[in-house]
This record gives structure tokens, sequence and C-alpha cells, in this order.
């Protein structure tokens, strides 16, 4: 019997061998530069990323400053999987927006999970075309304006927590607190629920809505063997039934979306929050695409797709739309926010100037009403400055990826990027080059001053082209509306613990190496 299990496990360890270095000649067959792999990891720097030496958003970082930092392209291995890596502002370009239908798709986990397999970032070809173009109708500036009421009743719970707490503490975790806000909006504006985390931080809808985003102090010990396992074996997982989230969180968040919903429909009730909103996208959906486009911004402009072949929405299953799009807005909203705000706060309380000018800002747009509005928000231009240029600094997504849908030959090189390859925009590096900003290596929010010329394409925290981050409008009103209630009776200082700048934790990719502690003084 013990020879036939040694046997199991040996046949069992030479197919994940196989499996993860069948592919290790690949650059090397094409002639393209590579990081060169071992076994199991791939690429060292992923090694370092794995072991946790590293952060993963350093992981790309650390192989172009160290590796290739003269390669306007080059090759790594996510564990077996060959990667391409885009160092070049010209070819991130085409990556992105000139070359997009080389460049559609994004990567997709073949999930056992109905709801996971609908989210719009799993889906490809003209299906993602069809959502794409439906969820954009629902984050117009329109429809924020709509939400926004949502959005200011979260602020209000913000500004009071900050009032009761601010002579009762030292100093605050931005993340923590940050975190609150941003999820208690995302609650009540994506799901219709009703939550205020800073009084009751131990509510269902907030432990699940942690459990579902594998918060720190919510996460399990296998999270990351199961990240793993998806990335090198996705058909094995599918057919085990492994996927990244957790089903109990997502259980939950189904059966609350699907209640709120048919009460609806029951009731008539309408909060013009993203069920609503979603609903009527879905039910306008055929008429819609007859519509002459209108681009709020050059952002949205280069994000048009063709949207003649996608065909209407009969057989679609509203329900599955709703929870899915719901769920996804939380699971990609949530974290990125909470971290940006963490990074805009440390800024402002390390750089009491630039402080001041927000603080003159805002009241010169909010005046002495207590009202905050979606319109007066939009006028807040120089925070607009100040939080692009905290992200800039600070930039938590280091690359965007895309996959390759058909054969594409490199401009320039006699490269070629074979159909079905996953290729990745390094976008850090374009951020902090002194080619596309006035003051690369400073703080400076005048670096995003029209007048300097800042390079549109020196920003991709919200990504580029058609399939840029869609809930971008919304995640700035978050910000914007949190700072303004932070700062109307408020001003941000250093506690005993601020640090004078905050990098992402190697341990913990979603929480910072020190924490973001501010501290809070009331104003005259």
């Amino acid at each position: 019997m013990w020879t036939e299990i040694a046997l199991f496990i040996l046949a069992v360890l030479a197919y994940f061998y196989y499996e993860v270095t069948k592919q290790f000649d690949f650059f090397k067959n094409l002639g393209v530069p590579y990081s060169k792999p071992t076994f199991p990891f791939g690429s060292k720097a992923v090694g370092l990323a794995m072991m946790r030496k590293i952060s993963f958003a350093d992981m790309d970082a650390h192989m172009v400053e160290n590796e290739f930092p003269n390669e306007k392209i080059f090759g790594y291995f996510l564990f077996g999987q060959p990667i391409f890596l885009v160092n070049d502002m010209e070819l991130i370009k085409r990556v992105m927006v000139k070359d997009y239908e080389y460049f559609m798709d994004r990567r997709a986990f073949d999930s056992p999970n109905k709801i996971m397999n609908a989210f719009l970032t799993n889906l490809r070809g003209t299906e993602w075309k069809r959502m794409r173009s439906l969820m954009s109708g629902v984050f117009t500036s329109g429809k924020l304006k709509l939400m926004t009421k949502h959005i200011v009743k979260v602020g209000d719970n913000l500004e009071e927590f900050i009032s009761e707490q601010a002579d009762k503490v030292e100093e605050f975790d931005m993340k923590v607190v940050g975190g609150k806000m941003t999820m208690d909006s995302i609650l009540t504006a994506g799901f219709g629920l009703e939550a205020n985390s800073f009084k009751d931080p131990d509510n269902i809808c907030r432990i699940m809505a942690l459990t579902l985003v594998s918060a720190p102090g919510y996460t399990s010990k296998w999270d990351l063997p199961k990240i793993f396992l998806i990335f090198a074996f996705p058909k094995l997982c599918k057919f085990l039934n492994i996927i990244f989230m957790d089903k109990k969180a997502i259980s939950f968040f189904d059966n609350v979306i699907k209640k709120t919903y048919h009460s609806r429909l029951e009731t008539g009730e309408r909060r013009n929050d993203i069920i609503d909103l979603i609903v009527d996208e879905a039910k306008s959906f055929s008429s819609k695409n007859k519509k002459e486009e209108i681009f709020e911004s050059e952002f949205e402009a280069d994000a048009a797709i063709d949207t003649t072949d996608i065909k209407e929405l009969d057989t679609l299953d509203l329900e599955t739309l709703l929870v899915a799009n719901a769920m996804l807005f939380f699971f990609a909203g949530f974290d990125t926010t909470s971290l940006g705000l963490s990074i805009i706060c440390n800024r402002l309380a390390n750089y009491q100037d630039i402080q001041d000018r927000v603080i003159s800002e805002m009241e010169e747009v909010l005046g002495v009403d207590d009202e905050v509005t979606f319109e007066k928000v939009q006028e807040l231009k120089y925070m607009d400055m100040v939080i692009s240029e905290s992200f800039r600094l600070n930039n938590i997504i280091s690359v965007l990826e895309r996959m390759c849908t058909k054969d594409y030959k490199v401009p320039g090189s006699n490269y070629i990027i074979p159909k079905g390859r996953f290729v990745k925009t390094y976008a850090r590096g374009i951020a902090r080059s002194g080619a596309n900003f006035m003051n690369a290596d400073q703080f400076d929010p005048e670096n995003f001053d029209t007048k300097n010329n800042p390079n549109k394409f020196g920003l991709m925290i919200f990504g580029q082209g058609p399939r840029n981050c869609i809930g971008m409008r919304y995640a700035l009103l978050t910000l914007k509306v949190a700072l303004v209630k932070m700062l109307r009776r408020h001003r941000m200082m250093r506690g005993p613990n601020t640090p004078t700048e905050i990098v992402l934790d190697a341990a913990n990719p979603r929480d910072f190496k020190q924490k973001s502690f501010v501290k809070f003084e009331k104003r005259n």
C-alpha cells in the first residue's frame, strides 16, 4: 500500500513539474529577452514576491530596474506561464488604445461559479462589448449625480466619527477609517444596504464584505495556495470547484441583492443606486445602442468601442447581471479606494502647505453652505490634482494586463506576440518619468496642471482605452466627498507614528508596511 501511495505522490509531483516547466523555452524560441525561470515559481522576481521578500506591486519594478532597464519589451514567467512586459510609452499606447483590436481581452478565470463568470472583467469579445456598453450608462455624470446623496450620507457619518474621536485618540489608521467610508458608500450606493461601520464595525455586511475581498484579518491560510493553483492549473481548479473568492460571502451578497431586487419589483421603491440603474440600462439597452455617444472626457473617448455587432439582451439573466456587477463593483473598488484615501491623507499630513490650498479651495467653492453636491465637488480642481499626484508617486497598480487576441508584430522589432499570450504594461516607470511630468521626482500637484502639459498616459491608475476602469468617476467622487467631510472642520496633522511615506507590505499586498496613521485637529 505504501508503495502505491509513494508512486502516486511521485506521479503528481512529476505532472506538476512538467506543467510548470514545459514552456520555459518559450521566449528563447521567439528571440525575446527574458528573466530566467526556475521551478516552481518561475522568474526570480516572482519567487521573491511569493516568498514575501518584495510586494507583488513591486515584482515587475524589480525586473525592470535590476534586469532590463533599457528593454522596451521583455518576458518573464509567472509559475510556468510566459508573460510579456512592456516598458515603453509608445508601445503602451498601442497596447492600450491604438492597437486595441489585438488586445481586447483581459485575463479570464473560467470559474465553476456562475456569478464570477459574469463579472465584466471576466467577459471577452462581443459578450464583453455588450456588457461594457450597458454598464457604461450606469456611471455617467447624470447617474452619479443621483447616487451622490448616498455617498454624502456616509461622509456625514465619517465626519461625525472624527469629531467624536479626535480628542480621544492620538491618531487614526486611515486604512481602517478610509475602509469604513469606502465600504459603506459602496454598500449603500451599490447594494442598497444602509450601514454605519463607524458605529457598528462588527455588522454582518461589513464582516462579509471584508471576507469577500480577503482584507487583513479576514484572510485564510489557503488564499495564497488557491491563487497559485488557479494560475498554474485553471482546468483542475474548475473541476475541483476551487475559486479565489469566499463562497460564503458570495452566497451572502447573492441573497441580499436578489432580495432587494425582488422587494423593489413588489413595492415600487426606488433609490437610484446601482441596482436601479443597472435595471434601467438593461431595459433601455436596445434603443441606447442607436443613440449617438457623447463623451464626457478624452479618457472616455479613448475607451469608445464599436457596438454595431452587439446583440440585444433578450437572453440576459438580469439577476445574475445585477449580482455579478454589484459584487464586482465592491471587489474592484473597495481595496483600491481605501488604499488610495490612505495615501492621500498621508501626503496631506506631511505637506501642510498643500493641505492649506486644498482647504482654501474647498472653502471658496462650498462657502458657508454645509450641503455637498455633485456639482460643487466637480469644481474642486486642485483637489483633483492632489489626488492624481498622490497616486502617481504611490502607484498601487503598477502594471496593467491584456491578452493578445491575434498574433501581433511589435513595431520596430522582429518580435511576435502570439495569440492567447498575456501582455503587461509597466505603468509605474511611466508615471515617474521626467519626460511625462514637470517635477517627476517631487510630490507636486502642479504636475497635473494642464498648463504644465502632463502626459495623459503618465498616470494609468484607472487604466486606459476601452478596458479602462468603468468606475473611475465613482471612485474619485467617493475620495473627494471623504476629503471634504474630513477637512471641513478638521485638519490632518502628523502624529507620533505618521510615516513620511507609506509603501505596500510585502507580506500583505492589501495593507501598508507602516500603518497610515494621521492625527486630526479641529480647525478654528
